[in-house]
């Protein structure tokens, strides 16, 4: 929706599907922004930069600086050497008297140190005019200018002796190669380490994990290239700028300035390469249950059932679905996070997920929230997804409020001076937030159940009083977040609100997906909780803020109660609405959380809290889903009980990991059983047959496995308790 009218704000629904989000989703309150295009969001091929424009980048950064520098001490802004500082007499950006590496200004008489810089840069009309015995600034080999009788009788002699030129071309030659050598030594410090962790990669982690690998072999390649080509060109620049000042000193500032050039792209790929390094380390096995979980959450997406892998081909039923990566995941433990960066489509090819090391020591009592990380893969992983679920809860909005079913508190808000219908900015504010508010209703809802709500509201409340405490901060929920304005082509203005909603609402609107999935009693638990953890005092308004802080912008409040009057619209539209990019069925029929699937997992948080983590083996299918979800209610269970929380934590992360390990090594069991299975049917068919063979391996078409399908092209499992879709966990 749009407002024509010149000078007004624009409301533009669109989705972040599209590529254009380069932002992990954390949950610090807002994504943590890379201004580049990452891998793994989608490029065929990564924009490097080619040396030569890398070389102009990073000089014009280092000219900016030093203007910056010169206008905040006052100075003009002219004669800049783009290095250390204004180049004026009597004051040089480095002090190159008694530098071992640096160049003396050899001039016959006096000593250098007490030469003024300018001197230097008067030497060329001194020389010119006979004043001063030296040579061209920037030349390798400063010194004295010989006579013309000296060249003469040193020529003869050379002649004479049979002496020729060779020591000059081999020790320039082996100057270069040294020169070379120094470079590659620069760079080798700073992605041979990269190149090491992706070679381990190659040599010992899973076919599935090898588009990845190669990804990142390639990228890394073609980074360690352009740096290697732009580290001598960005020299000679500082060289030319700043005479007299030492190879070292240059070397410094030369691999300082292209390291903040490129900083962002290597961050972004040492995410992955950091989790194949901590993988390869050993020391970080936490890091096995988040990927083993999110894996897992992925198979039953998938519509298959975890503990009947390889039974199906899920494409057949879901004919419309592009997975670009699949369950492909790596993680690794960081200062970030808890976040994501979907490899969708692209290059990295493996999704990425950011584990804070704060969390690695209970990690068991926080796997339920990467159910909600693993729903942003999903949402840029699945083809068309994120369009169509801003178009669809967009709808839901819009119809409901035509149609009187959505009775708002007022027709319109003020944004300043305009004047806005109020479910026009409903709509936006959903759309905006359209990412957040699908991983927490179909990821931690549908995949956890009302653990996530315990999970949710305490970690919340646990990030947002780190610095004072719980006890010393009467609000733990955020009632306020912040906007972007942005000028359009046409001059107008275009509002968009950032990513996350603030605490409070998405509590409201987790409320409304338990609702919707026939969870009441835990639905009004949420509300509770919600508005004890805001103190009470329920704010009548959520308000966003410029995230620029320009002065002058407005304050945008939306009423509390009509965000919450709108939430089960928007609940009911992400969960039951069919999606083209789903094959025409709901996210409902995919995965949902049932009362059996809640029953299984109280039944383990009790056990849990007892301290017993052997899986009972008479209770149906058991999935990992299942375990993470009772870690977060045993946690939350001891708590009420009266246990110290560390206490609780410590039990409950030594059993949730041993239950975890029972249904990674069942599932591997089944695994490689039905592997064995279609080989050994691959065998038999090809023995029998040949012709059928290759007609078989021409097409691409799997053999069958021998599950019974069921009608839905999924098969039976006779232990399963799914009551909904073939993905109920």
């Amino acid at each position: 929706m749009k407002k024509n009218t010149a000078n007004q704000i624009i409301l533009d629904l669109k989705s972040n599907d599209d590529g254009s989000d380069r932002k992990p989703h954390g949950h610090n309150g807002s994504c943590r922004p890379h201004v580049v295009i990452c891998p793994g969001y989608g490029n065929k091929d990564f924009p490097f930069p080619n040396a030569e424009d890398l070389t102009v980048r990073a000089l014009t950064r280092l000219k900016k600086r030093q203007i910056e520098a010169n206008r905040s001490q006052g100075q003009p802004e002219g004669n800049t050497d783009g290095l250390g500082g204004k180049a004026r007499k009597g004051h040089r950006p480095f002090d190159t008297a008694g530098s071992g590496d640096g160049h003396e200004h050899i001039t016959g008489s006096g000593d250098a140190s007490e030469r003024s810089a300018d001197a230097w840069w008067d030497s060329p009309g001194d020389i010119a005019g006979g004043k001063l015995n030296t040579i061209l600034p920037g030349l390798p080999n400063l010194g004295q200018i010989p006579k013309p009788a000296t060249i003469i009788a040193q020529s003869k002699r050379a002649r004479e002796n049979g002496i020729d030129g060779t020591l000059f071309v081999a020790a320039a030659g082996l100057r270069e190669l040294l020169e070379d050598g120094k470079y590659d030594a620069i760079v080798a410090e700073r992605f041979d380490d990269l190149v090491d962790k992706v070679n381990w990669a190659r040599d010992n982690m899973g076919a599935k994990y090898q588009r990845a690998v190669e990804s990142l072999s390639t990228q890394l390649a073609k980074l360690r290239e352009v740096y290697l080509g732009a580290l001598p060109r960005v020299l000679d620049g500082l060289r030319a700028q700043n005479p007299g000042v030492s190879e070292g000193r240059l070397i410094e500032a030369a691999v300082e300035v292209l390291d903040e050039e490129l900083k962002q792209i290597i961050s972004v790929l040492r995410i992955w390469t950091d989790a194949f390094g901590q993988q390869r380390g050993g020391s970080y096995k936490q890091l096995d249950a988040v990927v083993f979980a999110v894996e897992q959450a992925f198979l039953l997406f998938e519509g298959g059932d975890p503990a009947s892998p390889l039974s199906t081909d899920v494409t057949t039923r879901l004919k419309n679905r592009v997975f670009g990566v699949g369950d492909t995941f790596v993680a690794r433990f960081s200062g970030e996070g808890p976040a994501t960066l979907p490899g969708t489509r692209g290059p990295v090819r493996a999704h990425a997920l950011e584990v804070p090391h704060d969390e690695r020591h209970f990690i068991t009592l926080m796997l339920v929230l990467y159910m909600h990380e693993f729903r942003h893969d999903v949402f840029h992983d699945v083809e068309g997804m994120g369009d169509e679920l801003t178009t669809v809860v967009s709808k839901a909005i819009m119809k409901a409020s035509g149609s009187g079913e959505l009775k708002l508190t007022r027709d319109h808000v003020n944004i300043g001076k305009q004047k806005v219908p109020l479910a026009n900015l409903l709509t936006k504010m959903y759309a905006d937030t359209i990412g957040e508010v699908d991983a927490d209703v179909s990821g931690g809802v549908l995949l956890a159940g009302p653990a996530f709500l315990y999970n949710m509201l305490m970690t919340f409340s646990a990030f947002n009083s780190r610095r004072r405490g719980v006890f010393n901060q009467r609000q733990l929920l955020r009632t306020s977040s912040f906007y972007e304005m942005e000028q359009t082509e046409n001059g107008q203005m275009a509002l968009s609100f950032l990513p996350h909603p603030p605490d409070y609402i998405r509590a409201h609107i987790v409320a409304a997906a338990l609702d919707e999935i026939g969870m009441p009693a835990e639905a009004q638990q949420c509300r509770l909780l919600a508005d004890q953890a805001v103190g009470w005092k329920v704010p009548e308004f959520i308000t966003w803020d410029d995230v620029s802080g320009e002065k002058g912008r407005p304050t945008i409040k939306i009423p509390v109660e009509d965000i919450k009057r709108a939430a089960p619209f928007v609940a009911r539209a992400l969960i039951r609405t069919p999606l083209e990019s789903l094959g025409k069925v709901a996210t409902i029929d995919v995965i949902n959380w049932t009362p059996k699937s809640e029953a299984k997992a109280q039944m383990l948080a009790e056990m849990m809290m007892d301290g017993d983590s052997q899986l009972p083996t008479d209770k149906g299918d058991i999935h990992v889903t299942h375990v993470i979800a009772a870690a977060s209610l045993a946690y939350w269970g001891l708590c009420k009980s009266g246990t110290q929380p560390r206490d609780g934590a410590f039990v409950i992360e030594a059993t949730a990991l041993k239950m975890i390990d029972q249904v990674r090594n069942a599932f591997d069991a089944r695994k490689a059983l039905a592997e064995s299975l279609l080989a050994a049917q691959a065998a038999e068919i090809s023995t029998a047959s040949p012709e059928a063979s290759s007609d078989a391996s021409s097409d691409g078409e799997t053999p069958a496995s021998s599950a019974e399908p069921s009608t839905d092209g999924q098969p039976v499992d006779p232990d399963s308790d799914r009551s909904s879709g073939p993905g109920t966990t």
